[in-house]
């Protein structure tokens, strides 16, 4: 499952208009970068797919619908055009691999939605076979402070869309548990190697190691360390193959765009990458589509 584009219609913070994902007809890039000035809507629009992921296929994750309406509409409105692999489509019985979801916020009403997308995004399980939407929003950290989360699927699957840092409270757990899952361990240590030079994990010793010395709190990470580690946990743990991730900022702590990429490439396979960013280094020679926000339509081929 991949995103084509978005289309906003009057959803406050996103400007009306179509958002072209597209490499070709009925085929989308995997690499995507949303890019522009200062208060351009660039985390507004990953806010904004994440959101209708959560209309589509509630959890139990309140919603806050209101703050996507303009204030004195009534409601706002997302239309979401999908890629949809062969056995998606057989799974819901579509005759075509395009695949369009609208969507309705409203201040208190329920709406009807797109109940054979919402079939496909409500599914969820810790392997690579099972697509999800993950997002690493800007306010990720490492929240070891207020109790650990569980690693059950139950307990992961509220997370997935969300912004909260409460999200990346599984870390602690999930390095306890990696002795007993060598398999995870190993991908682990693949992905984590990709992001960071100075951060690793030793499968022998069972052991993370900052600059070839044992952590024993996560505090001694540096930020980008405990950045790299965020994502690779996180693709180990629930399986993040054949996903959208949604990322807001690659290189919020310190992570150099290349390895920002080359680590979110690893994160598994055949996911699309949406990110969201105003780096003109991560722009530079970026590999897939570019949609500059605040830029003139006519110029923009992610915007019209």
């Amino acid at each position: 499952m991949k995103l084509l584009g978005v289309q906003a219609i009057d959803v406050l913070g996103v400007e009306s208009g179509v958002y072209s994902f597209e490499r070709g007809p009925g085929e989308a890039h995997d690499h995507v970068l949303i890019t522009g000035g200062p208060g351009t809507g660039k985390t507004r629009l990953l806010e904004l797919i994440a959101a209708s992921r959560e209309l589509l296929a509630p959890i139990e994750r309140v919603m806050d619908q209101e703050s996507f309406i303009i204030p004195g509409n009534e409601t706002a409105k997302v239309i979401l055009s999908w890629q949809l692999t062969p056995d998606e489509q057989e799974v819901i019985g579509a005759s075509s691999p395009v695949a369009t979801s609208e969507v309705i916020f409203r201040y208190d009403e329920e709406d009807e939605v797109d109940s054979r997308m919402g079939f496909l995004l409500e599914r969820y399980g810790h392997d690579d076979a099972t697509p999800k939407l993950e997002y690493f929003s800007e306010q990720r950290r490492l929240d070891i402070g207020g109790g650990e989360v569980s690693l059950d699927e139950d307990e992961q699957i509220r997370f997935r869309g969300g912004a909260s840092p409460r999200k990346f409270a599984f870390v602690s757990a999930f390095l306890e548990v990696l002795p007993d899952r060598l398999d995870r361990a190993a991908r682990f240590q693949r992905t984590l190697e990709r992001f960071s030079p100075s951060c690793t994990y030793d499968l022998e010793r069972q052991t993370l190691l900052s600059r070839g010395r044992p952590i024993r709190d996560l505090t001694q990470l540096s930020a980008s360390e405990a950045d790299s580690v965020m994502f690779a946990a996180t693709a180990a743990l629930v399986g993040l193959s054949g996903s959208i991730v949604l990322v807001d900022r690659p290189e919020l702590h310190g992570i150099p765009p290349d390895r920002a990429l080359a680590g979110l490439a690893a994160l598994g396979s055949d996911n699309q990458l949406i990110l969201a960013s105003p780096s003109p280094a991560l722009a530079a020679g970026f590999d897939g589509a570019i949609v500059r926000l605040g830029a003139d339509p006519s110029a923009n081929g992610g915007l019209r």
